[in-house]
């Protein structure tokens, strides 16, 4: 479990609602039904990617504007950038303990690009079944944690943006609530349990 680095995409965007009816309001007095509330809002938003381990978060990476993460795009962040973080906070990786990669099967995580570094730094690639956020760490665990602190406020730069999720991480590092990783046999037992049935709430 300790040598699981689970990798993930995600939005942050200038408003995160704090609850999904937040954008529904009620009519008028005695009206029977909701309507859907148009908003005005900011249009800044930044793709990031985490990656993180059973000792916390070891990198967020923002993807510059009008960039899209393509195979390659995700093998050069693997290389300049993941790689330069385990070197700093992570240097075990980089020996003979070398990590296993958890990320899901979007188009550019199994790339041959990706394949092919992978297979060269000798990285062991843990399977990961389609359409399954219940047993990816970071849809179950890190990225709900990272975005709560941004529910109900609202942003008006991506720099903005990337500054609250910044003290974000930076809480989640200092008080480890980042569990994910080790939750993941327990994630496992239930998926089994439930014959691949969606488990949502666990």
């Amino acid at each position: 479990m300790h040598r699981i680095i689970a990798l993930d995409e995600a939005w942050a965007r200038a408003y995160e609602p704090e609850m999904k009816r937040q954008s529904n309001e009620w009519r008028h007095y005695g009206s029977p039904s909701k309507t859907k509330v148009r908003q005005n809002l900011s249009n800044a938003k930044v793709m990031l990617i985490f990656a993180y381990d059973s000792a916390g978060i070891i990198l967020t990476h923002a993807v510059p504007q009008h960039r899209t993460v393509t195979g390659q795009y995700y093998a050069d962040f693997l290389e300049h950038h993941l790689r330069r973080a385990l070197r700093k906070k992570r240097p075990h990786f980089l020996g003979e303990n070398t990590p296993i990669i958890l990320h899901d099967n979007a188009r550019p995580h199994v790339a041959d690009v990706v394949n092919q570094l992978l297979a060269r730094w000798q990285w062991e690639v843990l399977y990961h079944p389609p359409y399954s956020p219940d047993i990816s760490p970071c849809d179950f665990d890190l990225i709900p944690k990272v975005k709560e602190p941004l529910r109900g406020r609202r942003f008006k730069t991506i720099p903005d943006i990337i500054d609250a999720v910044g003290r974000s991480v930076r809480t989640i590092n200092k008080t480890g609530a980042a569990k994910g990783i080790m939750r993941l046999p327990h994630r496992w037992e239930h998926v089994l349990h439930n014959v691949g049935e969606y488990i949502e709430g666990l």
